[in-house]
């Protein structure tokens, strides 16, 4: 439902979706140029212009979903795509949801989870602002701002609520308002959240870090990308990892379709 009303090009593009007794298809956008945890982990971060770019996409991403009253509450490196071009693509909307004031619903993945989720306080749109700070913090510091070396979730969630993060020491590189703009985004209390506050999105996108970011060009994709995909044929998948394709038959191996009464849950998709 989310994907049907939504048309951005930095967000997964569904043209379809249909069912068999045994599957159901949504026919996407291909995006060759793979995980963006894919060259995440390749390069152990990037560079902060690189970093700039890809936080700027995600960003007017995000703003477009707050604009369509949808929280999308996975945000990391592995729900964002990228395409031929080598502009980032949101992916993944299994946790999304339309709200129109507060939620409670205690999903997402441990190391962006924000505090008000951890604490079953209700939550809006500034838990996907909180996400992208911890993203934005793994791209220049090539580790997410809450973990800790055999850290257990229990203490990762202590960490988050209490909000206990620092700026590598040697990782001086990095300027002030980019230190600025993380530390905006990962305020515990959502109200004084950078995107929450009175300027709300326009927060973000006017903080000094994005400054030099031309959002006009940037979505109309006349910005050239810091890395686009060198693809042999449009169906190139190389930039993906390997997977076995036996998978994927074991899956519904021995299992008999859906019965007529199980089909109505999945009526009209």
């Amino acid at each position: 439902k989310v994907l049907s009303v939504l048309d951005h090009p930095f967000i997964m593009k569904m043209y379809y979706a249909f069912q068999t007794t045994e599957k159901l298809y949504l026919v996407l956008d291909y995006c060759p140029g793979g995980e963006l945890f894919f060259h995440l982990s390749r390069y152990r971060r990037f560079q902060e212009p690189v970093a700039r770019f890809y936080a700027a996409e995600l960003l007017l991403a995000i703003g477009h979903l707050h604009k369509n009253g949808i929280i999308y509450r996975d945000l990391k490196p592995e729900n964002v795509l990228l395409d031929k071009d080598g502009y980032a693509v949101i992916v993944d909307f299994g946790f999304s949801k339309i709200v129109t004031d507060k939620t409670y619903t205690f999903c997402g993945t441990p190391l962006y989870l924000a505090p008000e989720i951890i604490l079953s306080r209700g939550h809006d749109r500034g838990v996907d602002y909180w996400a992208l700070g911890c993203l934005v913090y793994e791209m220049l510091f090539g580790t997410t701002p809450f973990y800790a070396r055999g850290i257990d979730q229990k203490g990762l969630f202590k960490r988050i609520v209490r909000g206990k993060w620092n700026i590598p020491k040697e990782h001086n590189r990095v300027n002030r308002s980019a230190i600025e703009f993380i530390w905006g985004m990962l305020q515990r209390r959502p109200a004084e959240r950078l995107g929450c506050l009175a300027g709300g999105y326009r927060d973000i996108k006017n903080h000094d870090w994005l400054r030099e970011v031309n959002f006009g060009k940037l979505i109309q994709k006349k910005i050239q990308a810091p890395w686009v995909p060198d693809i042999t044929d449009p169906l190139d998948t190389s930039n993906f990892e390997s997977l076995d394709d036996a998978e994927d038959e074991d899956f519904l191996k021995g299992k008999a379709p859906l019965s007529a009464k199980e089909q109505l849950v999945f009526q009209d998709f």
